[in-house]
Formats: C-alpha cells, sequence, structure tokens
C-alpha cells in the first residue's frame, strides 16, 4: 500500500511539473527594450523570428481603403497592406463607450487565420507550424487608450488577460511553449480616445507569430525534488523485499 502510495505520489509531482512546462507566460512589459531584451534572451531576434503579425489599428475608422484589421506576413510584415481584403472596423466616437471588439487567431496545420469585424485573413507556411511564442503589443496615443481582455488559449484564460495602454504607453505580453499541432486563441480589445480619431496605426494590438523561443531550464530544485522522490520509492521497495 505504501509503495503504491509513493508511486502515486511522484506520478503526480511528475504529471503537475510537465502541466506547468506546457505553456509559460512571461511577466507583462510596458516599454519594448524590456519586451524585446526578453526575447533576446530567450532566442528570439525581431524580425528574424518572426513568422506573422495580426493585427488592429486606428485606420480610418471603418471608411474605404484605409484598414483597421489584418494578418501581415513576411517579408515586409506590417509595411505591406495585409493578407486577404483590408478589414475594416468602426470603432466608434470620441469619448464614448465603445464597443469591444472579439477575435479569434488560430492556427490549423501550417495555417493561421486571424479574423475580427469583417475580416478574415488566412495565411499557410511550414513557419507556422513550427511557430512557438506569441508575443502580443498593445500600444496607444497621448489622448486615447487601446484595451484588450479576456485572451483566452484553447479555453484556458491567461493568467494576465488584461492588457491597458494608456497615454502614449504600450504594454507586452508573452506567451511560450506553445505545444505543436492546432491551436485557438481568443480575446476582445477596443479603443477610447478623446478629441481626433488617431487613425493610421496610432492606435493598435499586435499579435507576434514566434518562432525558436528557448525557454528558460527548470531550476535544479525540480530535479532534486524529483530525485528524491525516486530515491524514496527505491528505499521502500528495497525494504519489501527484505521482508518478503
Amino acid at each position: 500500500m505504501m509503495l503504491r502510495r509513493l508511486c502515486a505520489a511522484v506520478a503526480l509531482a511528475c504529471s503537475a511539473g510537465i502541466a506547468q512546462a506546457a505553456i509559460v507566460q512571461s511577466a507583462t512589459f510596458t516599454t519594448d527594450p524590456a519586451f524585446t531584451t526578453y526575447l533576446s534572451n530567450n532566442g528570439v531576434t525581431l524580425p528574424a523570428n518572426e513568422v506573422f503579425v495580426a493585427q488592429t489599428r486606428g485606420g480610418n475608422n471603418a471608411g474605404n481603403g484605409t484598414y483597421e484589421a489584418g494578418l501581415h506576413v513576411p517579408p515586409n510584415f506590417t509595411n505591406a497592406s495585409p493578407v486577404g481584403t483590408a478589414g475594416q472596423i468602426n470603432w466608434g466616437s470620441a469619448g464614448g463607450n465603445n464597443t469591444w471588439r472579439d477575435f479569434t487567431l488560430s492556427r490549423v496545420g501550417n495555417t493561421a487565420t486571424f479574423s475580427i469585424g469583417d475580416y478574415s485573413g488566412a495565411w499557410t507556411d511550414p513557419d507556422v507550424g513550427a511557430l512557438d511564442a506569441l508575443g502580443f503589443r498593445v500600444r496607444s496615443t497621448q489622448n486615447g487608450s487601446t484595451h484588450v481582455r479576456n485572451l483566452t488559449l484553447d479555453g484556458n484564460l491567461l493568467a494576465d488577460p488584461t492588457l491597458d495602454a494608456t497615454g502614449g504607453g504600450v504594454e507586452l505580453f508573452v506567451v511560450s511553449n506553445i505545444a505543436p499541432g492546432d491551436f485557438t486563441l481568443t480575446g476582445q480589445t477596443r479603443l477610447l480616445w478623446t478629441g481626433t480619431f488617431p487613425g493610421q496605426s496610432q492606435l493598435g494590438m499586435q499579435i507576434k507569430g514566434i518562432d525558436g523561443f528557448q525557454p528558460p531550464v527548470p531550476e535544479p530544485g525540480t530535479y532534486a525534488m524529483l530525485g528524491v522522490g525516486l530515491a524514496g520509492l527505491g528505499l521502500v521497495a528495497r525494504r519489501r523485499s527484505r521482508r518478503g
């Protein structure tokens, strides 16, 4: 009985460690240098390791010609138009209690699809299938703010699901160790401002697909605890053998 209990305890500890390693969320950053340094320390250089950029922005507030949402791909990313038909979003009016907009970013095989409002753009490339991290960048101007909430990955609410950039600031967030295979990210975003609408990318959210993220090695204490558990298991087994 004791042997079975110890086996179960060690198995539970191992499974808990594996579950925790499945997705790693960094702290939220409030400067671009802190964000890029964190990525650099984990083997990522932008744009070299950037797979795509899903973006919302001010645009011209749902007028024709200037987009408010799009999926951008190499080699020019946001310096070029998004794939598909440029998305048009009416963010609301100055000072209003503007509507939250639902968005979805998914990977199915080697295809990434980004949808918000009337926009849905897809792109297929082997790098999409290899991406293992997502970087979020939320930006505002002096007369406005950008908000993101309810970030959910495959039904799991992320630990720090609310990003609020105000008064010209930014907030950034990284989710790494994304396992191979299909996934679906959902969330909501909105733009608020006073005075003149801050168009032409002056407000916005970006989700960067990242490949090659190398997470920190687990602390030595984790292995030490596992070693103690296994040593105890061996000791019990030897005692039982002697009694038999």
